[in-house]
């Protein structure tokens, strides 16, 4: 499936994330999909010692998604660990007009 930016619940809009992924000239609104969790360090440092690949770009964090069951895993071990997760519009449906 693909890397999925991990960010924190109350990150800014497109903070921490990779601006490459904003195409030149869009007119309509942009959204990316990942992980919004309540505390991203202490997340990272769970999802690292489980069989999760995380990735560390020069503006983000990643995390490798396989399979759409990987998702519903990745949940439950960041709540199984006491934080809350959810997937959702990390960019917040940035509209670049």
């Amino acid at each position: 499936m693909g890397y999925y930016p991990i960010v924190n619940r109350n990150q800014k809009q497109m903070e921490g994330l990779d601006h490459t992924a904003l195409p030149n000239a869009y007119m309509e609104d942009f959204s990316v999909l990942g992980f919004r969790v309540n505390d991203c360090e202490r997340a990272l440092a769970i999802l690292d010692k489980t069989s999760f690949k995380v990735k560390q770009s020069h503006e983000c964090t990643l995390l490798k998604i396989e399979d759409s069951a990987r998702i519903r895993e990745v949940i439950h071990v960041l709540q199984a660990n006491g934080l809350a997760c959810e997937v959702t519009d990390v960019a917040q449906g940035m509209y670049q007009g």
